[in-house]
């Protein structure tokens, strides 16, 4: 018998990998070009266009790096092109631009897409060999840049956005914005993440074409939802449905779930391990939103448990098909872990 290696991750499907990333891509593209005519229509049209600029920007600049790749590998230039669409860095590319504020200046968007594809995937061998999500790494980078103050981040993240200004503990919302306006993206934000109706529909869409773990987006978006209704009860807030939802509908939460967290490559391997990964995520994203210093949670969360992984794998061993109750006592039993460490930090 002959033992065939091949790198992850794997798909059971009669369609390749590449189809698959390319479908995930097609999707991504249409949340992209939806904020370019939001902006566009109902913002200014400058805005329309940096949102088209920083989108085809990111991509070509990790498609850049693979080609420097291919080079260092020595790729024959005739099969460049398969080779680029091969290591799928175009996804990062695009995942991380519709992280980015429609006004994030292009020099950033170049210095964050180095940072996600080349240190976040490249340094680790490429695609199915990455530790960390590639986007949430040049997301933080271009965080941690603001942060120290650098000029040319700064001068891109200049207003706020209505994430930057809710109250994550009462989840009163600025203005004259309203639960509605959250869910058909009717604010400004990140550029992928304003529209919660379109990412709902992408991520129906993703989960019944399996391009994406329903497990892994259920787990995460639920968990986040329950903790959600729990810390509107601890808050005594006035409505914890529309407290809930709205911790929901606003910033990146909806677009992790969709997008990020369901990363196969930087996931666990076992579906108990991918809701027990989702459910870590939910816990911090929503430890840092309430109780932490930062407006957003979902990119440090996500990296956060990427680091993790390895554990989780070591944990669990041996088929979670033969017992079935204890993958449910297992993944019930860390959603009140989630609950109540968000729950002790919040009586603090």
């Amino acid at each position: 018998m002959q033992l065939k290696m091949a790198q992850g991750p794997f798909q059971r499907s009669k369609r390749s990998t590449t189809k698959i990333m390319l479908e995930l891509f097609a999707v991504l593209c249409v949340v992209w070009l939806y904020a370019a005519v939001f902006h566009f229509v109902n913002v200014n049209p400058e805005n329309g266009l940096s949102i088209l600029l920083i989108g085809i920007v990111s991509i070509l600049v990790s498609c850049l790096c693979d080609v420097v790749v291919g080079l260092i590998s020595k790729v024959a230039w005739k099969d460049m092109i398969k080779h680029v669409l091969n290591s799928y860095s175009y996804v990062t590319g695009i995942i991380f631009a519709l992280c980015l504020p429609a006004n994030t200046p292009l020099f950033t968007v170049i210095i964050g897409s180095l940072f996600g594809t080349a240190l976040g995937k490249l340094v680790f061998g490429g695609f199915g060999h990455n530790v960390v999500n590639p986007a949430g790494i040049g997301r933080i980078m271009v965080g941690l840049f603001m942060t120290l103050g650098k000029t040319f981040v700064q001068d891109g993240f200049a207003g706020g956005t209505i994430t930057g200004n809710i109250n994550w503990q009462t989840g009163l919302i600025p203005g004259n914005f309203t639960l509605l306006d959250l869910f058909l993206g009717q604010y400004i934000g990140a550029i992928g993440e304003t529209c919660s109706l379109l990412l709902i529909i992408a991520g129906i869409y993703l989960m019944t074409r399996k391009i994406i773990n329903y497990r892994v987006v259920v787990a995460y978006v639920g968990t986040s939802f329950i903790i959600a209704l729990v810390l509107g009860l601890v808050y005594k807030v006035d409505y914890v449905l529309t407290y809930a939802l709205t911790h929901l509908f606003a910033g990146g939460l909806l677009f992790g779930g969709v997008f990020m967290v369901t990363d196969p490559v930087t996931s666990p391997t076992s579906p108990l391990g991918k809701v027990i990964f989702a459910i870590g995520a939910a816990m911090l994203t929503m430890l840092i939103r309430v109780s932490g210093n930062l407006p957003e949670g979902v990119v440090f969360s996500i990296v956060i448990m990427n680091f993790m992984v390895p554990l989780i794998d070591g944990a669990i061993k041996g088929k979670t098909t033969t017992k079935v109750w204890k993958p449910w006592v297992v993944t019930g039993v860390a959603i009140v872990i989630a609950v109540l460490v968000n729950v002790g930090f919040a009586l603090l």
